[in-house]
Parts: structure tokens; sequence; C-alpha cells
């Protein structure tokens, strides 16, 4: 068994860290067309290598990032490590390899998100704390033939083509600015619907800037439906190497009522499955009180099917920001109550996560 306890850790430039990127099996959070589509001046991107000896068994790329002087320098990461062959010791090795270097540079936190994370058991490891994300996803190998449809899904696609919407497929900013006026009308409706208002740019740095960057770097390409010259549903997509997320999406009243987001899930999926993409990531859903339970089902209509994912983040390592771990702790443990909810969200504005 390989000895991972010599395991060492190497932060490196971006131009070695692209050598061989795919071979170690990295989500499409891990690769450096997302890191660097979204820094700013206040989000520096890193590289990482782990090695055994001279060989990198590992890769890892996310943030640096420069939360002032209340809250210090964090390291953060959209997914965990790309392993070149994937074991949970290994990985697990990397996370406690990952945290001595944090200790030793002076890192305030580390923060290592669920998104595409390699499948496993929940870790138990020393200094980090665990979180869960769902994620719905449509594996091509599981589906030999065709990918398996509820036959409601089917007949809203097939409302779509019977009022004439046509697919495309663009990287062009107007389509661009044309999905944010239909994501506004989808954060309006599930408003509406739910009571719960929501962030539809759910991620580190998501915003235009970062998506125009997605585009240009290639990564980022949206898919829309048109009837009759009008743009009634828009989808960005990350797609690299045979594997696909959806990242975002707006669509307005017309296309609910006709079946126009059914069209465009249905019409990607199938192209993928026939050009041989391994998979279609249909990403988390909300909380059932925010309408989790119907996205659950829309997910599964088109053959996603639930993948458990966990992340690892630990409180602050180093002083004076280790005092805080006290309240940090304190705020997970306290009801939900408007007073106690104060209380919470005060210990929060030092909790960054």
């Amino acid at each position: 068994m390989p000895n991972n306890a010599s395991l060492i850790i190497q932060q490196v430039d971006l131009s070695d860290w692209k050598q061989d990127m795919d071979l170690y099996n990295v989500g499409l959070f891990n690769t450096w067309q997302w890191v660097s589509a979204l820094t700013n001046d206040f989000t520096r991107d890193v590289y990482f290598h782990f090695l055994r000896g001279q060989e990198v068994v590992g890769k890892l790329s996310g943030f640096m990032l420069n939360q002032g002087k209340m809250k210090g320098r964090h390291l953060y990461f959209t997914s965990g490590p790309g392993l070149k062959q994937w074991s949970p010791e290994l990985f697990a090795a990397c996370l406690q390899t990952l945290y001595r270097f944090a200790l030793k540079e002076g890192y305030a936190r580390v923060h290592v998100r669920p998104f595409e994370q390699e499948v496993h058991e929940r870790l138990e490891l020393p200094h980090y704390f665990s979180t869960l994300a769902k994620e719905y996803v449509v594996v091509f190998a599981e589906h030999p033939e065709r990918v398996k449809l509820s036959f409601g899904f089917k007949q809203n696609a097939k409302k779509a083509r019977k009022v004439g919407a046509e697919f495309h497929s663009s990287r062009s900013l107007e389509i661009l600015e044309r999905m944010f006026e239909l994501m506004d009308n989808t954060r309006l409706t599930r408003k509406e619907k739910y009571g719960h208002n929501y962030d539809p740019m759910y991620l580190l740095n998501l915003n235009r800037s970062t998506l125009t960057k997605l585009l240009e770097n290639g990564m980022g390409i949206m898919h829309y439906a048109v009837v009759d010259g009008v743009i009634h549903s828009v989808q960005f997509n990350l797609e690299h190497a045979g594997r696909i997320f959806a990242l975002l999406m707006g669509s307005d009243d017309y296309a609910y009522r006709h079946g126009i987001p059914s069209f465009i899930d249905k019409t990607i999926s199938a192209k993928a499955h026939e050009e041989g993409a391994l998979y279609y990531n249909l990403g988390t859903v909300p909380l059932e009180s925010e309408g989790g339970e119907g996205l659950k089902r829309y997910k599964e209509s088109q053959g996603g099917r639930e993948i458990l994912r966990y992340g690892y983040y630990t409180y602050f390592l180093t002083y004076p920001y280790k005092i805080l771990n006290p309240f940090i702790k304190l705020s997970k443990k306290l009801p939900d109550h408007p007073v106690l909810n104060i209380g919470r969200s005060i210990i929060r504005l030092f909790n960054f996560s």
C-alpha cells in the first residue's frame, strides 16, 4: 500500500498545473478555466500539486481570499483534489497535508466545497468539519441505449416542439444579457410561489464578469430556445472533456407554460449522449420549503440520479481569529428563533463559509 504519510504539497504555476490536467479526474470546478475566471482584486487563483516522492498524485486549484484584518486570508476550493487514482485514504491524506500547509503559511481557514466531489463515504478528518450537498446527475454509462425519461417530461418537451421551439447554442454577450433578464423572472416566479427570495448567483464571485470570462475561455456555453424570433429560455452550462454542469437558467412565463426548459434539457442530454459525454450534472436543489421537492422531481424525471457529495472546512486556525471559534460553534447550535437569529447573523459577519 502506498505511503500517504510521505505526501507533500507544492504550490505551482498555472503552466505547470495545466500539464496532464485531464489525467487527474478533475471535476469542472477543479479546472484552471473555472478558477481563473473567478478571480478579482480580493481573490487570487492558486494551484497545488500533491506529490509522493517525485510523482504527482493529485492536483487542486482554488482561491486565496483576502478577507481583511477582520477575517484574515482563507484558502477556498469549489471542489476537492483531483487524483490520478482515487482512494479515500489518499483524498484524506491530501486534505491533511493541505491543513498543515495552511497552518504553516498563516492562513486563517480552509474551505473545500462539495461540488462535483468524487463520491465517497463521509470522512472523519482531524481539524475538519463536513458539509453535504445532493447533486442530481445523468450518468450516461448507466444508459447505454438512451436516457430513460418520464412520460411527463417527454410530454413537456413535446409541447415546446408543437409551438415551434428552436434550439441554439452561443457564447454571445447579447444572449448573456437576455439570460439575466430571464433569470430575474425565474427568481420572481419562485418568490411568488414559495415566499422565499434567493440569490441565483449562488457560488463565490459568480457575476456577469466571471460568466463572460467563462464564455471567453471556452468552459462556459449557453443553450437557448427561440419561438417566433423571441428567446424564451436560456441555460448556462459548464462543459469540458465530456463533463457537463447546468450552472444557471432563466425562463419567461411563456417558456414555463410550453415546456421549453424541458425541451432544452432533453436536447442537451440527447446530444451529449450521442457524442459520448460522461455525465450531465443537473446540480443541487434548494430546501423543500423553497420549491426543492418540485425541482428534485424535475431532475429525476430526466434521468438524474441523486449523488451525495461531501465538502470539508476548518474553523479558524490562527490567532487572533481562533478566539471566534466558540461563537461559531454556538451559532450552529442555536435553535431557529427570531431573536436568536439576530445573534447568529452577527456571528456570521465574522464567519465566512
